[in-house]
């Protein structure tokens, strides 16, 4: 039974590893499948953000030119006024202050111009420094998750041999337990009846005794198949190990040319 005993261990152990490996498998392509749509997502994420500039939110402060303007025309009223009251007249004195007014509205529209010229440069700087700053960034983190594909996919497949090496491992287990363990009756009846170089006197002596003398095993060939599987069912674990692991019984159970009746 030791045999036995072994090729059932190496068959339960193969079959395990079997449906681990596969079930490795499994994970880790499902874990592949995740990562790269971690990647497509990062990547949709990084092309948006090309079309986010916050410098566009700027805008030119009005309400500092509107003071502006309206201190260069108080000023020029009351320098009118005081023109008109002096010796001077009111001619010459508005003249100057149209002249100065008009001055001073020209300083203001070039100001207003200048920063406006100052944020559209912004807009384009911004513009620029993010599509550096955040298309690295997620690229960085696209190249992350691709390389957590990667490394899944090559896991999966590592797993999937294992699972197929555990299968074929598991194959060869059972084709070892076939001669030990026959599903036909008839067939180990047979087989069993045709035992040679097998001492009867001894194999009598491991019974319990259950089974009476046995005189040759060439009687077992007259039993029924009910009656051979009640007489196994009588064996002691000695005389099932020097029956059914013997080489006579091994070989006339595998004879191709022993063609029996099936149960």
């Amino acid at each position: 039974m030791a045999v036995a005993t072994a090729a059932i261990g190496g068959l339960v152990i193969s079959g395990v590893s079997a449906g681990m490996s596969f079930s490795q498998a499994s994970k880790q392509r499902k874990l592949q499948a995740q990562a790269e749509q971690d990647a497509a997502k990062a990547m949709a994420q990084a092309r948006k953000k090309l079309d986010v500039n916050f410098a566009e939110q700027m805008s030119v402060k009005k309400e500092a030119y509107d003071l502006e303007r309206e201190a260069l025309l108080s000023a020029g009223a009351q320098a009118t006024e005081a023109g008109i009251e002096s010796e001077r007249g009111s001619a010459a004195t508005a003249g100057r202050v149209y002249a100065a007014q008009q001055q001073g509205q020209a300083g203001v529209r070039t100001a207003m111009a200048d920063e406006l010229t100052n944020i559209e440069n912004a807009v384009l700087e911004e513009e620029g420094r993010l599509r550096d700053l955040d298309v690295a960034l997620d690229l960085e983190e696209v190249a992350g998750n691709q390389q957590k594909a990667a490394d899944a996919q090559a896991r999966a497949e590592a797993a999937k041999q294992q699972g197929i090496q555990s299968t074929v491992s598991a194959a060869q287990s059972a084709m070892q337990l076939a001669p030990l363990f026959p599903q036909r009756t008839a067939n180990q009846k047979s087989a069993a009846g045709g035992v040679t170089g097998l001492d009867v006197g001894a194999f009598n002596k491991a019974g319990d005794g259950s089974l009476g003398n046995l005189k040759s095993f060439s009687d077992l060939n007259s039993l029924s198949n009910k009656q051979f599987r009640q007489f196994k069912r009588g064996l002691t674990p000695g005389q099932e190990s020097m029956l059914f692991q013997s080489d006579s019984y091994i070989n006339q159970y595998n004879d191709p040319f022993n063609i029996l009746n099936q149960d």
